[in-house]
């Protein structure tokens, strides 16, 4: 049974300027790689029961996306489906239906999905977490307002889909401990944005991901599934040293 697990984070399908957009060709070339290495997709229950010591993910990826791009569904979905993978979309409820208003630099305007857009693809077997409701930084509110974002988007979800979601990511990744606490009393597991493999003995209201931005070279992709981990420690080490001076 593998200890470790490989959990992808995309945000745009497009051509769009910036490190949250991935071109269509990259991304299919990415899907084509990880089908023809012979993985699979995995979904959130099945990442869940691995977490808990309860199952295996050998040649299993889940792959997930944040903010519910209109690409995901127009451009996305259709690459997907070509290789039988599934993905876990999480959405920023209440912002669906229309434009990206969050990210300043470079602007972008994003068209995001609709309503009716998402409950088509879950009955198409896409699945949908929560994302907060207007994707602001959960550290900088609190009390009824983030209970409101928390619990509020899965609310949103339930309504929809039938069901309350089990997962969530915080928008921007931005979490403390506090946010972290109330994540867990809704929420069975939620996902962040450290650039690492996730091991079973991460928190389970802050797995790490794969920023997917960084596997854009074919080669450097397809070394990284074969076990390669030269170039993915080297981008680690350079993550976190960017973030340590931006900080200071």
């Amino acid at each position: 049974m593998s200890d470790h697990a490989l959990v992808l984070t995309y945000h745009s399908i497009s051509d769009a300027p910036g490190p949250t957009s991935i071109s269509p060709d990259s991304f299919a070339m990415q899907m084509e790689t990880l089908a023809r290495c012979g993985y699979a997709s995995a979904r959130t229950q099945e990442f869940l029961d691995w977490h808990q010591g309860k199952g295996d993910m050998a040649r299993k990826v889940l792959i997930t996306f944040d903010d519910a791009f209109a690409d995901f569904a127009e451009v996305a979905v259709p690459i997907l489906e070509r290789h039988g993978f599934t993905a876990l979309m999480f959405v920023p409820t209440r912002k669906l239906g229309g434009a990206e208003d969050w990210y300043t630099f470079p602007p972008t305007n994003r068209p995001l999905m609709r309503r009716d857009q998402i409950l088509a693809l879950h009955k198409q077997g896409m699945e949908f977490g929560a994302h907060g409701r207007t994707h602001c930084p959960l550290p900088s509110v609190s009390g009824d307002a983030r209970a409101d974002e928390i619990a509020g988007s899965g609310a949103d979800l339930a309504e929809w889909l039938g069901a309350f979601p089990p997962a969530f990511a915080a928008p921007y990744g931005a979490v403390d401990n506090n946010v972290v606490c109330e994540i867990a009393d809704h929420y069975a597991i939620a996902f962040g944005t450290r650039f690492a493999e996730a091991r079973r003995t991460d928190h389970r209201h802050d797995i790490p991901r794969i920023d997917m931005h960084y596997f854009r070279a074919p080669l450097a992709w397809r070394n990284f599934l074969e076990g390669g981990r030269l170039y993915f420690t080297a981008r680690q080490t350079l993550r976190r040293v960017g973030q340590a001076l931006r900080k200071g």
